[in-house]
């Protein structure tokens, strides 16, 4: 089982860039379950909010950081200090070509976008997942959640979809009223145990 952080929103340096709701985020690193050794990547790393809760779990092991966009590479350098997460390894540039500097089998891997190459993604992810390794996928959209259940039932086992809605209190007139965050479409998978 991942041992989570949970580190709340404001602990994060941010800008423009999205970032995965501390709800999802912890939601999502114990549907991993990382282990401390693990080798996890983050695809599509944004602000680096998946990033930072990865490297707590894996807190002997490695996390790639995989970013195309220049402005959510200079925020996750700054979590990466901020959190002193010193085996973060960041990976500019657009996944799948991205990939080709990871030299190793990996555990884990999150999607947090595809880039227009969905595909392409989870093909890397079955030749560099070890055997018993798991692909953990978040969409906002329909269509994403569609295509990802599609490829996730061809290329691994045990294939879970589920859609969360996150709902929090904030405070008017003295009273409470919940504000819906957009809805996340989770899949999970599992590389074969050969």
């Amino acid at each position: 089982m991942s041992k989570i952080a949970g580190y709340k929103d404001e602990a994060y340096i941010r800008g423009k860039a999205p970032m995965t709701k501390r709800e999802i985020r912890i939601l999502t690193i114990s549907l991993l379950g990382i282990n401390p050794g693990d080798v996890v990547v983050d695809i599509g790393a944004g602000t680096g909010g998946l990033t930072m809760e990865a490297a707590y779990a894996a807190d002997h092991g490695k996390v790639y950081a995989v970013e195309a966009k220049e402005t959510a590479l200079e925020l996750v350098k700054k979590n990466k200090e901020h959190f002193n997460a010193n085996h973060v390894v960041i990976i500019p540039g657009k996944a799948p070509e991205a990939l080709a500097e990871i030299k190793e089998p990996v555990d884990r891997v999150i999607i947090g976008g595809s880039g227009g190459n969905m595909e392409g993604l989870f093909q890397w992810c079955k030749a560099n997942l070890r055997a018993g390794g798991r692909v953990i996928a978040n969409f906002v959209t329909l269509e994403n959640a569609a295509q990802a259940t599609t490829l996730m039932n061809q290329y691994f086992e045990n294939v879970e979809l589920v859609q969360v809605g996150i709902s929090r209190g904030e405070g008017i007139g003295g009273l409470t009223m919940l504000k819906a965050a957009n809805p996340i479409f989770i899949i999970t998978g599992d590389a074969e145990l050969n």
